[in-house]
């Protein structure tokens, strides 16, 4: 007899796919095109034991770590890594545990664990050692863990559009509709089994559906990240973020406890979190700055690119000639 729960969630996750009934396989990922003529280079470091791939680009004063979140690979800044390097910082911006080019471990994707590798990361590249560090959806929950553990060495933070686990208003965030994916994803081999086969489909859908600016996802970009997700272990390593939020929780909570004194920046969308960011990042530090980033939806740096990098440049500081 058919598993009534299997049947279910099959009806349902392909009404969702209902939504891009057109989409085709992924295609090869093009190289980052805005990114072609600036001095940036890729390169591959094992930390922690895990492979870790990243862009490069050595310029001037203090690096300017990003990093990327679920749904994206580093490849979501290439719109804001050309400003950012033409104004002469010093930019890092790997690819997280799991995801991209990075190798798939089965374990350690606890935003705080994350953040040691990123740590030993800077370290190994010669970077540092006082960082800025700027994270879009898990990677601004791994910037705020890095920022934790590693006080003495990071003058900046900006966190974009993400709430962090166990910092109110979480509960409430993630009971909404809107974060039904929490749920889903948390679920434990489940949505690997529905979604295999189907990424680009769903990879396309997600990121449309928390889209506002749809006509910045174009078909390079979403064929790029159809191809990453679509990779063996990918899938399984991007939904064990999710499964790693109960440590989360723990973690953040302790976290908390000493508040961030450095100067943080909250990026939250029109179409997202909006003002809420900076609400929940005041819950963790006393220097809270917070931008809107008008008519955009989850995918900021992709949406809305120019007002990302207005603030960015208007909250860190031009390097020293």
């Amino acid at each position: 007899m058919r598993n009534p729960i299997l049947a279910t969630a099959a009806a349902f996750l392909a009404t969702l796919l209902a939504a891009n009934p057109s989409g085709t396989a992924a295609a090869r990922p093009p190289a980052p095109a805005a990114t072609s003529q600036i001095a940036i280079r890729d390169g591959k470091l094992e930390v922690n034991g895990v492979q870790y791939f990243y862009r490069i680009a050595v310029g001037r004063g203090e690096p300017i770590v990003l990093l990327h979140g679920w749904g994206e690979t580093s490849y979501m800044w290439r719109y804001v890594t050309p400003a950012l390097i033409a104004r002469g910082h010093t930019i890092l911006a790997p690819d997280l545990r799991g995801l991209g080019d990075t190798a798939r471990p089965v374990t350690g994707y606890e935003k705080a664990n994350v953040a040691r590798d990123i740590h030993a990361l800077v370290a190994a590249l010669g970077l540092g050692p006082r960082v800025t560090l700027a994270g879009h959806d898990m990677g601004g929950m791994i910037a705020y863990a890095y920022a934790a553990q590693y006080r003495d060495q990071v003058s900046r933070l900006v966190v974009m559009d993400v709430p962090l686990p166990g910092i109110d208003p979480w509960k409430d965030i993630s009971a909404t509709p809107r974060t039904w994916h929490f749920r889903f994803f948390n679920v434990r081999d489940l949505p690997e089994m529905l979604i295999t086969g189907r990424e680009s489909e769903f990879i396309r859908w997600f990121r449309n559906v928390e889209a506002v600016n749809t006509s910045a996802l174009t078909p390079e970009s979403e064929d790029y990240y159809a191809t990453s997700y679509a990779r063996p272990g990918a899938l399984r390593g991007g939904f064990e973020y999710y499964r790693a939020f109960a440590q989360d929780e723990i973690d953040n909570r302790a976290f908390a406890q000493r508040p961030l004194e450095i100067p943080v920046l909250g990026l939250g969308a029109s179409g997202g979190l909006g003002a809420t960011i900076g609400v929940l990042l005041r819950n963790v530090a006393t220097d809270v700055k917070t931008v809107i980033i008008r008519d955009s939806g989850h995918w900021i740096a992709e949406e809305q690119p120019q007002q990302v990098v207005a603030a960015l440049t208007d909250f860190i500081p031009a390097p020293s000639k």
